[in-house]
Protein backbone atom coordinates (compact mmCIF):
# COMPACT_ATOMS: atom_id res chain seq x y z
CA UNK A 1 0.00 0.00 0.00
CA UNK A 2 1.58 3.32 -1.04
CA UNK A 3 1.26 6.32 1.24
CA UNK A 4 -1.60 8.68 0.48
CA UNK A 5 0.87 11.40 -0.55
CA UNK A 6 2.60 9.00 -2.96
CA UNK A 7 -0.75 7.91 -4.37
CA UNK A 8 -1.92 11.52 -4.82
CA UNK A 9 1.32 12.58 -6.50
CA UNK A 10 1.20 9.57 -8.83
CA UNK A 11 -2.43 10.26 -9.72
CA UNK A 12 -1.72 13.94 -10.50
CA UNK A 13 1.32 13.21 -12.65
CA UNK A 14 -0.20 10.26 -14.51
CA UNK A 15 -3.45 12.13 -15.12
CA UNK A 16 -1.51 15.00 -16.67
CA UNK A 17 0.13 12.58 -19.13
CA UNK A 18 -2.76 10.31 -20.11
CA UNK A 19 -5.64 12.81 -20.26
CA UNK A 20 -7.08 13.28 -23.74
CA UNK A 21 -8.57 16.72 -24.39
CA UNK A 22 -9.65 17.06 -20.77
CA UNK A 23 -8.43 19.52 -18.12
CA UNK A 24 -5.69 18.60 -15.67
CA UNK A 25 -6.74 17.89 -12.10
CA UNK A 26 -5.97 20.30 -9.30
CA UNK A 27 -3.81 18.88 -6.48
CA UNK A 28 -6.77 19.00 -4.09
CA UNK A 29 -8.83 16.84 -6.47
CA UNK A 30 -5.90 14.40 -6.84
CA UNK A 31 -5.80 14.05 -3.07
CA UNK A 32 -9.56 13.46 -3.00
CA UNK A 33 -9.24 10.71 -5.63
CA UNK A 34 -6.28 9.21 -3.73
CA UNK A 35 -8.35 9.04 -0.53
CA UNK A 36 -11.21 7.37 -2.40
CA UNK A 37 -8.85 4.82 -3.97
CA UNK A 38 -7.17 4.09 -0.63
CA UNK A 39 -10.52 3.72 1.15
CA UNK A 40 -11.91 1.37 -1.52
CA UNK A 41 -8.65 -0.59 -1.53
CA UNK A 42 -8.85 -1.27 2.20
CA UNK A 43 -12.57 -2.00 2.22
CA UNK A 44 -12.52 -4.50 -0.66
CA UNK A 45 -8.91 -5.72 -0.32
CA UNK A 46 -8.10 -4.71 -3.88
CA UNK A 47 -4.64 -3.18 -4.51
CA UNK A 48 -4.75 0.56 -5.22
CA UNK A 49 -2.45 0.07 -8.21
CA UNK A 50 -4.99 -2.28 -9.78
CA UNK A 51 -7.82 0.19 -9.18
CA UNK A 52 -5.77 2.90 -10.91
CA UNK A 53 -4.86 0.57 -13.78
CA UNK A 54 -8.52 -0.23 -14.43
CA UNK A 55 -9.30 3.50 -14.16
CA UNK A 56 -6.73 4.36 -16.83
CA UNK A 57 -7.89 1.53 -19.08
CA UNK A 58 -11.59 2.31 -18.77
CA UNK A 59 -11.62 6.11 -18.96
CA UNK A 60 -8.11 7.57 -19.40
CA UNK A 61 -8.80 9.01 -15.92
CA UNK A 62 -11.72 11.09 -17.20
CA UNK A 63 -14.34 11.35 -14.46
CA UNK A 64 -16.91 12.60 -16.99
CA UNK A 65 -16.44 9.85 -19.58
CA UNK A 66 -19.73 8.35 -20.83
CA UNK A 67 -20.58 5.69 -23.41
CA UNK A 68 -24.21 5.05 -24.31
CA UNK A 69 -25.85 1.87 -25.61
CA UNK A 70 -28.99 2.03 -27.73
CA UNK A 71 -31.78 -0.48 -28.15
CA UNK A 72 -34.66 0.18 -30.56
CA UNK A 73 -33.47 3.75 -30.84
CA UNK A 74 -33.59 4.35 -27.09
CA UNK A 75 -30.74 4.64 -24.59
CA UNK A 76 -31.02 1.56 -22.39
CA UNK A 77 -27.60 1.62 -20.69
CA UNK A 78 -24.68 3.91 -19.98
CA UNK A 79 -21.10 3.10 -19.02
CA UNK A 80 -19.26 5.91 -17.38
CA UNK A 81 -17.09 7.56 -14.81
CA UNK A 82 -13.52 6.79 -13.89
CA UNK A 83 -14.11 3.04 -13.63
CA UNK A 84 -16.48 2.66 -16.59
CA UNK A 85 -19.41 1.48 -14.45
CA UNK A 86 -22.44 0.18 -16.37
CA UNK A 87 -25.94 1.37 -15.47
CA UNK A 88 -28.92 -0.18 -17.28
CA UNK A 89 -31.57 2.52 -16.98
CA UNK A 90 -35.28 2.43 -16.30
CA UNK A 91 -37.54 5.26 -17.48
CA UNK A 92 -36.94 7.19 -14.26
CA UNK A 93 -33.19 7.24 -14.81
CA UNK A 94 -32.37 4.67 -12.11
CA UNK A 95 -30.07 1.71 -12.56
CA UNK A 96 -31.70 -1.72 -12.68
CA UNK A 97 -28.68 -4.01 -13.11
CA UNK A 98 -27.59 -5.93 -10.03
CA UNK A 99 -24.30 -4.23 -9.18
CA UNK A 100 -25.77 -0.72 -9.06
CA UNK A 101 -29.51 -1.39 -8.67
CA UNK A 102 -31.42 1.54 -7.19
CA UNK A 103 -28.71 4.15 -7.80
CA UNK A 104 -29.28 7.12 -10.08
CA UNK A 105 -27.00 7.67 -13.05
CA UNK A 106 -25.93 10.96 -11.47
CA UNK A 107 -24.99 9.08 -8.31
CA UNK A 108 -22.97 6.50 -10.23
CA UNK A 109 -20.92 9.30 -11.81
CA UNK A 110 -19.77 10.75 -8.46
CA UNK A 111 -16.01 9.94 -8.50
CA UNK A 112 -15.81 8.49 -4.97
CA UNK A 113 -18.89 6.32 -5.58
CA UNK A 114 -17.63 5.25 -9.01
CA UNK A 115 -14.28 4.17 -7.57
CA UNK A 116 -15.93 2.23 -4.75
CA UNK A 117 -18.27 0.48 -7.20
CA UNK A 118 -15.32 -0.50 -9.41
CA UNK A 119 -13.32 -1.88 -6.47
CA UNK A 120 -16.37 -3.81 -5.26
CA UNK A 121 -16.82 -5.36 -8.69
CA UNK A 122 -13.16 -6.38 -8.83
CA UNK A 123 -13.48 -8.07 -5.42
CA UNK A 124 -16.68 -9.79 -6.51
CA UNK A 125 -15.12 -11.26 -9.64
CA UNK A 126 -12.04 -12.30 -7.68
CA UNK A 127 -13.96 -14.10 -4.95
CA UNK A 128 -17.33 -15.38 -6.12
CA UNK A 129 -18.50 -14.06 -9.48
CA UNK A 130 -16.54 -15.89 -12.16
CA UNK A 131 -17.54 -19.27 -13.56
CA UNK A 132 -15.79 -21.95 -15.58
CA UNK A 133 -16.78 -25.30 -17.03
CA UNK A 134 -15.87 -28.49 -15.20
CA UNK A 135 -16.28 -32.06 -16.46
CA UNK A 136 -18.38 -34.42 -14.37
CA UNK A 137 -17.45 -38.07 -14.04
CA UNK A 138 -19.72 -39.94 -16.49
CA UNK A 139 -22.24 -42.36 -15.05
CA UNK A 140 -22.02 -46.01 -15.98
CA UNK A 141 -23.45 -46.48 -19.44
CA UNK A 142 -23.42 -42.80 -20.32
CA UNK A 143 -22.25 -41.98 -23.83
CA UNK A 144 -20.33 -38.87 -22.86
CA UNK A 145 -19.30 -36.86 -19.84
CA UNK A 146 -21.47 -33.98 -18.73
CA UNK A 147 -20.28 -30.53 -17.76
CA UNK A 148 -21.31 -28.03 -15.15
CA UNK A 149 -20.24 -24.53 -14.18
CA UNK A 150 -18.19 -24.08 -11.02
CA UNK A 151 -16.51 -21.09 -9.40
CA UNK A 152 -13.66 -19.84 -11.57
CA UNK A 153 -10.19 -20.42 -10.15
CA UNK A 154 -8.58 -17.96 -12.61
CA UNK A 155 -5.80 -20.42 -13.49
CA UNK A 156 -5.54 -19.32 -17.12
CA UNK A 157 -6.10 -15.60 -16.61
CA UNK A 158 -5.93 -12.80 -14.07
CA UNK A 159 -9.15 -12.42 -12.09
CA UNK A 160 -9.73 -8.88 -13.33
CA UNK A 161 -10.51 -10.34 -16.78
CA UNK A 162 -14.08 -10.75 -15.53
CA UNK A 163 -14.40 -6.99 -14.99
CA UNK A 164 -14.67 -6.79 -18.76
CA UNK A 165 -15.77 -10.30 -19.74
CA UNK A 166 -18.43 -10.99 -17.14
CA UNK A 167 -18.95 -14.45 -15.67
CA UNK A 168 -17.00 -16.46 -18.25
CA UNK A 169 -13.43 -15.63 -19.33
CA UNK A 170 -13.28 -15.22 -23.12
CA UNK A 171 -10.28 -17.13 -24.46
CA UNK A 172 -10.87 -16.01 -28.06
CA UNK A 173 -11.28 -12.75 -29.94
CA UNK A 174 -9.72 -9.39 -29.15
CA UNK A 175 -11.07 -9.32 -25.59
CA UNK A 176 -8.97 -12.36 -24.57
CA UNK A 177 -6.04 -10.07 -23.69
CA UNK A 178 -8.00 -7.55 -21.60
CA UNK A 179 -6.35 -8.81 -18.37
CA UNK A 180 -2.89 -8.34 -19.91
CA UNK A 181 -3.70 -4.79 -20.97
CA UNK A 182 -4.70 -3.89 -17.43
CA UNK A 183 -1.67 -5.75 -16.05
CA UNK A 184 0.90 -3.73 -18.00
CA UNK A 185 -0.64 -0.51 -16.64
CA UNK A 186 -0.70 -2.00 -13.15
CA UNK A 187 2.96 -3.02 -13.45
CA UNK A 188 4.02 0.44 -14.69
CA UNK A 189 2.16 2.07 -11.78
CA UNK A 190 3.82 -0.21 -9.24
CA UNK A 191 7.23 0.65 -10.66
CA UNK A 192 6.39 4.37 -10.60
CA UNK A 193 5.47 4.13 -6.91
CA UNK A 194 8.50 1.96 -6.04
CA UNK A 195 6.31 -0.97 -5.00
CA UNK A 196 6.95 -4.70 -5.30
CA UNK A 197 5.92 -6.27 -8.63
CA UNK A 198 6.83 -9.91 -7.92
CA UNK A 199 3.28 -11.13 -7.33
CA UNK A 200 2.12 -9.57 -10.58
CA UNK A 201 4.99 -10.97 -12.63
CA UNK A 202 4.23 -14.48 -11.36
CA UNK A 203 0.53 -14.30 -12.36
CA UNK A 204 -0.74 -16.01 -15.54
CA UNK A 205 -2.48 -13.11 -17.23
CA UNK A 206 -4.12 -14.37 -20.42
CA UNK A 207 -4.04 -17.18 -22.96
CA UNK A 208 -0.97 -17.76 -25.10
CA UNK A 209 -1.38 -16.89 -28.76
CA UNK A 210 -0.29 -19.78 -31.04
CA UNK A 211 3.39 -19.50 -31.89
CA UNK A 212 3.98 -16.59 -29.52
CA UNK A 213 5.39 -16.23 -26.02
CA UNK A 214 3.11 -15.91 -23.02
CA UNK A 215 2.32 -12.26 -22.36
CA UNK A 216 3.91 -10.70 -19.28
CA UNK A 217 3.06 -7.65 -17.20
CA UNK A 218 6.41 -6.03 -17.97
CA UNK A 219 5.88 -6.04 -21.75
CA UNK A 220 3.00 -4.08 -23.31
CA UNK A 221 2.15 -5.24 -26.82
CA UNK A 222 -0.43 -2.97 -28.45
CA UNK A 223 0.65 0.58 -29.39
CA UNK A 224 -1.93 2.22 -27.09
CA UNK A 225 -0.54 0.36 -24.09
CA UNK A 226 3.08 0.98 -24.97
CA UNK A 227 2.26 4.69 -25.12
CA UNK A 228 0.33 4.64 -21.83
CA UNK A 229 3.06 2.70 -20.04
CA UNK A 230 5.70 5.13 -21.31
CA UNK A 231 3.57 7.99 -19.99
CA UNK A 232 3.29 6.33 -16.57
CA UNK A 233 7.05 5.68 -16.47
CA UNK A 234 7.69 9.33 -17.33
CA UNK A 235 5.63 10.38 -14.30
CA UNK A 236 7.68 8.44 -11.73
CA UNK A 237 7.02 10.53 -8.60
CA UNK A 238 9.67 10.25 -5.90
CA UNK A 239 7.43 8.36 -3.52
CA UNK A 240 10.16 7.85 -0.98
CA UNK A 241 10.64 11.59 -0.44
CA UNK A 242 7.47 13.54 -1.15
CA UNK A 243 6.86 17.06 0.09
CA UNK A 244 3.77 19.25 0.24
CA UNK A 245 5.37 21.52 -2.32
CA UNK A 246 5.64 18.62 -4.75
CA UNK A 247 1.87 18.07 -4.51
CA UNK A 248 0.94 21.73 -4.69
CA UNK A 249 3.14 22.84 -7.52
Amino acid sequence: MPSESCLAATICEVKDRVRWRTPAWKPSFCRSIARSVAKASVRYKVPPGLILAVMINESDMNEKAVWTSLRSGRVYAKDGGLMGIRCALDRQGRCINATVRGLTWKGVMVPATNIALGARQLAYWRDVGGLEKAALRPRRGALKAKQKYVRCTHKTHAYWAHYNHGKIYLDHGRARHYPHRVAVLYYALLRAMNLDTSLLTSTVLSVRDPGKSLRTAAEPVEPRYRKLCNSIRAASPTCGDLTTAHLDR
